[in-house]
């Protein structure tokens, strides 16, 4: 498939002007893969997070780093609390500046790991029409790469706010459904550039591979770039859908939806050739979301987290249930770019559900398709100030 102008776009590196200073750029893969060991199907991410390149190019800056030691001279100047004491207390304020590269695996037993470098590290090759930071290189058309956290860099630097492991991938993929922005503000993007992604391709994880086949790989990429990072955060999605009504799957059929945006949510559904779409041209017109992430106990299966959406467009009406089981969720973190020692907390799994589909028909609703959801990417985040 030949991607369009519109996306072809925002392919590259946007991120510019004072956004380099105070502002990151986001990308994400999201696909599943097929362990070669046992068949055991998991899902992987992999994503870049680029934040206040300009700040510090030469040297990767992580904000929370705490200060090991502290000097008599601090002690002095603390205790006095002169200037000099406030200015060394801003060492702890920094603000983050590097390229992040992290990739990992939901489900139980999930984890993550982090690669940081500097800002002047990520380049475009022009012969690849690709870019690239270290090891890993990110196109229009494939992604190449490796993390690996030890032990040890976890105890010298614990910063690094992941987990111990190894993986490297090498795929390719075509987006079959995209999109335009769905929000597309001065000082925030977010684009689900490819809601329907067919991934190829193999994932080594801690000396395990997995293959990854175009069919199954129920593939997600989407992007994002602004000043700060929402919070509260919201995201689902997924590309495997099955009519309840036919007992069909749905091969063209995906949605994503993500907020908050002034409290609102964007979102886009695409069923088998009919689409819905929500962006911030109609979020304050007639065009209703309201959704909720909850938690809920249950003593069959333990705690579970249960995301609902239900739209309200025109004469549709759109309802989404998603249950994750909390004991295979974990949390990642993102600095913010403002420093102040502040991380967005997303919580995020996997989980299966519904979507239903209404029509208006005077006071009545006419169901127009009933599908079960599988293997949806949801999650929901906060920010938290470290040490409050």
């Amino acid at each position: 498939m030949t991607n369009s102008k519109v996306s072809k776009r925002f392919d590259q590196y946007i991120l510019r002007g004072k956004m380099r200073q105070e502002g990151f750029e986001r990308w994400r893969y999201v696909f599943s893969a097929l362990s070669k060991f046992n068949g055991r199907e998991r899902k992987f991410f992999i994503e870049l997070y680029i934040v206040n390149p300009g700040l510090s190019p030469k040297a990767a800056v992580i904000s929370q780093k705490s200060r090991l030691a502290i000097s008599e001279a601090d002690l002095q100047y603390a205790l006095a609390g002169t200037e000099a004491a406030a200015h060394a207390n801003d060492e702890m304020d920094v603000k983050p500046s590097y390229v992040l590269v992290k990739a990992g695996i939901f489900g139980e037993g999930g984890k993550q790991m982090n690669k940081f470098y500097a800002s002047s590290q990520f380049a475009f090759v022009k012969n690849t029409d690709s870019f690239k930071v270290g090891e890993c290189s990110f196109s229009s058309k494939g992604l190449s790469g490796s993390v690996l956290v030890t032990a040890q860099d976890l105890r010298v630097r614990p910063e690094l706010l992941c987990n111990v492991g190894a993986m490297s991938w090498d795929l390719k993929f075509e987006r079959s459904i995209e999109n335009n922005p769905l929000y597309n503000r001065k000082n925030y993007l977010w684009i689900p550039i490819g809601t329907k992604t067919l991934f190829s391709g193999s994932v080594l994880v801690d000396n395990q591979e997995y293959v990854v086949l175009p069919k199954s790989s129920n593939g997600y990429i989407d992007k994002s770039w602004g000043e700060t990072l929402n919070s509260p955060y919201f995201h689902i999605s997924s590309g495997r859908l099955t009519s309840i009504i036919t007992g069909r799957q749905m091969l063209n059929s995906c949605f994503a939806l993500e907020g908050e945006f002034s409290g609102k949510l964007c979102a886009v559904i695409n069923l088998e050739g009919a689409k819905y779409s929500v962006s911030n041209r109609k979020i304050f017109k007639k065009d209703v979301i309201i959704h909720d992430c909850s938690q809920l106990s249950d003593t069959a299966e333990g705690e579970k987290v249960h995301w609902s959406v239900s739209i309200h467009r025109g004469k549709f009406v759109i309802d989404i249930d998603i249950y994750c089981k909390a004991s295979e969720m974990f949390v990642r973190d993102y600095e913010m770019p403002q420093g102040k020692r502040c991380l967005l907390k997303v919580l995020g799994g996997t989980g299966n559900g519904e979507i239903r589909v209404y029509k208006k028909v005077k006071k009545n609703l006419e169901l127009l398709e009933h599908a079960n959801i599988n293997d949806a990417i949801c999650e929901f985040g906060q920010t938290e100030e470290v040490g409050k």
